[in-house]
């Protein structure tokens, strides 16, 4: 058990870099106000002064290293003779009235104050004004403010750039930073995290990873903006890159060590994500509320209950216990590993909830085909107004269909159409499931054909939706409608597909799709291996069967359930007891209901029942 032991986080420090872990923020409008003369040429700028490089053919294509300034060298522009503004506040005193506004209100007074009584905009005053306004929000205000400048200056130029960073403004962000490359100011420490968070956003890994070259050499590596180079490989998703600046960071904080984590669980490495957070607990760090999200998270997706579990416990002696990112985090851990009552008892005690704790809860039902629950906690979400998400929506919807809840799924439905979503892929294909499961065949094919752009997931919803009703022809006809759209099928397009030509004993069809399986990797998935096995050994091709089961690198009990079936439905129920014997050998359990139809079939039983000694050890 690992030494869990929490310690409180430290939130200021925290808070100044929660932007190198922004994934989607919301849309703000984008502002055209920069000033002309700094947006020609923007797509192929010719002058990158601050990265003292000659002759670029763009912004993500330069080699040259960023002239930086000296540490004590001063930002701030030089102060006017205050006696020809006597009269007016002085710049210092008017600066911490700026940072101490609480309301816009305030704000925009002491603005519309200091516009008039200063004869000089002093460019510490205008900084402070833009880095106030975008606080607020306000990012048109602090943008006219910028424009006035006559010379900013790096800290200008980063508050602006950030701010449109922070409020979701990332293709105009990008132009700013084309607009910087052309000002001449040399860039800082605080500029290149600020860039790498904009080439982190935007998954421009060409230029971010120039861009960090620059820091290099010149000689800007520091805590901060080593964490941003590992934030901007891990946003980029090359994990490679970002374990390699990772191991060269001289020094780490909970920052660094919550991204590499958080890498890792999203990569689906949950193993390494397991060793890193015992790592970073031997090295004598703390995890935050951020961190303990992602090993969750990590948890839920390899099945880890125990090592949930312990973090869980140390999470309640801590004061992260009532985080509602935690506790969604928690929820989804436990419905993911199929402990629904532990995730219900977490989601109950919970104080405060938001949309992905109550899509967790009934995701968590729904994939137990608990579906009556998940419907009751979505009408609880309806009657206290909550506003479902698209991953709401497929989450009921699936308990719909699992329960056969027509009504509901079609209420839903209504509600998707009066929302205009019904071109989205997702709800689409979730949609084209659940009709089928409630044996609406028609209805989902309509929803099929109004989907503008469907997918494989889409057209395997509908194939395996025909099929399991007893519409063989139909979703054959489906499979060839898809593959003419230009649709590449995947394995459980496939699967689906030859599960089909086994229930109309079609063995040309099973064929020509064996023919097509057989160009893609897709032959190697057990499950399409599997749906072979019963297609040949269900129209009595037993050896086309055993020659794909033989051909298998990886079996599943399926696969050896397929091929015990396959021999006792032709007959050979001594080679069934074999395989039987040999599928133990391997580690399967043989269910009740494989043995009794292997038993019960007659066939060559008398032959042989047992495999010989030699055999079986062979097998084992």
């Amino acid at each position: 058990m690992l030494p869990l032991t929490f310690l409180s986080l430290n939130s200021t420090f925290f808070q100044l870099h929660a932007s190198l872990f922004a994934i989607q923020p919301p849309q703000f409008p984008k502002l055209k106000s920069t000033p002309r003369a700094w947006y020609c040429n923007f797509r192929n700028p010719e002058n990158f002064q601050c990265f003292s490089y000659k002759n670029p053919s763009s912004a993500s294509h330069f080699h040259g290293s960023i002239t930086t300034p000296s540490s004590n060298e001063d930002h701030v522009a030089d102060l006017p003779d205050t006696s020809s503004v006597s009269q007016c506040p002085v710049y210092g005193v008017l600066a911490r009235w700026i940072r101490s506004s609480r309301k816009v209100e305030d704000l925009k007074t002491i603005h519309a104050r200091a516009f008039k009584c200063l004869r000089y905009h002093m460019v510490y005053v205008d900084n402070n004004l833009i880095s106030k306004y975008i606080r607020f929000g306000k990012l048109a205000d602090a943008r006219k403010v910028f424009d006035k400048m006559s010379k900013p200056n790096i800290v200008s130029w980063t508050a602006i750039i950030n701010g449109y960073l922070s409020l979701g403004s990332d293709d105009e962000a990008f132009w700013l930073f084309n607009a910087f490359l052309m000002s001449g100011v040399r860039a800082n420490g605080r500029m290149y995290v600020c860039l790498l968070n904009m080439c982190g956003k935007r998954v421009d890994y060409e230029l971010g990873k120039q861009i960090h070259a620059c820091a290099i050499k010149g000689d800007w590596r520091n805590l901060i903006v080593d964490s941003a180079v590992v934030c901007f490989y891990v946003q980029c998703g090359k994990l490679t890159n970002a374990f390699c600046a990772f191991d060269q960071m001289t020094e780490r904080d909970v920052v660094c060590w919550t991204a590499i984590i958080t890498a890792c669980s999203q990569q689906g490495q949950g193993e390494k994500a397991f060793a890193m957070f015992s790592q970073m607990i031997s090295d004598g760090f703390s995890p935050n509320e951020f961190t303990a999200c992602s090993v969750l998270k990590a948890c839920g997706e390899e099945k880890s209950l125990r090592f949930g579990r312990q973090l869980h416990g140390a999470i309640m002696k801590n004061v992260y216990k009532n985080d509602v990112f935690i506790g969604t985090s928690l929820v989804d851990m436990y419905a993911k590993c199929g402990e629904i009552s532990d995730s219900r008892k977490v989601f109950d005690r919970m104080l405060s909830k938001n949309m992905v704790t109550w899509t967790s809860i009934i995701g968590g039902y729904a994939r137990e085909g608990l579906g009556e629950e998940a419907i009751s906690l979505f009408q609880v979400m309806k009657r206290r107004r909550l506003v479902a998400n698209n991953l709401t929506v497929v989450s009921i919807l699936r308990a719909c269909g699992s329960i056969g809840a027509l009504q509901t799924g079609r209420e839903v439905h209504a509600q998707i159409v009066k929302n205009s979503l019904q071109s989205n892929v997702y709800l689409g294909s979730t949609l084209v499931w659940f009709y089928c499961k409630c044996g609406e065949s028609l209805v989902a094919s309509k929803v099929l054909h109004q989907i503008p752009s469907r997918d494989v997931i889409s057209w395997t919803a509908i194939i395996s939706g025909h099929t399991g009703f007893g519409h063989e022809p139909e979703a054959l006809e489906f499979l060839k409608e898809m593959m003419e759209e230009g649709v590449e099928p995947n394995s459980f397009t496939y699967s689906s597909a030859l599960k089909a030509c086994a229930n109309l004993e079609a063995v040309k069809h099973g064929q020509l799709i064996h023919s097509l399986a057989n160009k893609m990797p897709e032959l190697s998935n057990v499950f399409v291996g599997s749906a072979l096995i019963q297609m040949y050994a269900k129209c009595g091709y037993l050896s086309d069967a055993i020659q794909v089961f033989d051909s298998m690198e990886d079996r599943n009990s399926v696969s050896w359930k397929s091929m015990i079936m396959g021999y006792a439905r032709n007959g050979n129920c001594g080679e069934a007891l074999k395989l039987i014997y040999q599928m133990q050998a391997e580690g399967f359990e043989v269910d009740d209901y494989v043995l009794s139809k292997v038993i019960t079939s007659g066939g060559d039983l008398n032959r042989e029942t047992k495999p010989s000694s030699n055999y079986y050890l062979q097998s084992s």
